[in-house]
C-alpha cells in the first residue's frame, strides 16, 4: 500500500569470538582470579564462557564452571601446584567459539605463592 518493503529477515549471527588477553592473579585466600577479553559479533548478547582446568599435561581437562563476565574465581587450584591449564569457551544459545588455552605458572617470592607467567597456546583437539 504504501508501498515500502518489508524488512529483511535477519540471518543467524556468527559464533561468539575466542578469548585473548588472559591474565591471572593470586588472592590471599589462594583463589585464583581469571580475566580475557573476547571480541564477539556486533548485535550479539548473552554470551556466556565455560572454564576447563587441568593440572597435568597428561591430565584430562574438568570442567570448573562458567561465567556471564570476562572474569572467573577459581578457588579449586589443587594445593601444590606448579601450573595448571585453562581451556575457555564462549558460547552462545546454540553457537559456539573456538577454545582458547592457557598454562599458568605458579612460583614463590618473599610474600608466598605468586603467578610467574601466563602463556597462551593453541589448544590440540583429538582426533
Amino acid at each position: 500500500m504504501a508501498e515500502i518493503p518489508a524488512p529483511a529477515i535477519p540471518g543467524p549471527k556468527p559464533a561468539p569470538g575466542t578469548p585473548t588477553g588472559f591474565t591471572a592473579t593470586i588472592g590471599a585466600d589462594g583463589a585464583l582470579t581469571l580475566k580475557w577479553k573476547c571480541a564477539n559479533p556486533r548485535g550479539t548478547s548473552g554470551t556466556i564462557y565455560q572454564v576447563w582446568r587441568r593440572s597435568s599435561p597428561s591430565a584430562e581437562f574438568q570442567y570448573v564452571g562458567g561465567s556471564g563476565s570476562k572474569t572467573f574465581v577459581d578457588p579449586t587450584i589443587p594445593a601444590g601446584s606448579t601450573a595448571v591449564t585453562y581451556q575457555i569457551q564462549a558460547v552462545r544459545s546454540t553457537a559456539v567459539g573456538p577454545w582458547a588455552q592457557f598454562n599458568v605458572n605458579f612460583g614463590v617470592n618473599g610474600s608466598g605463592t605468586t603467578v610467574t607467567s601466563v602463556v597462551a597456546e593453541s589448544p590440540k583437539i583429538a582426533a
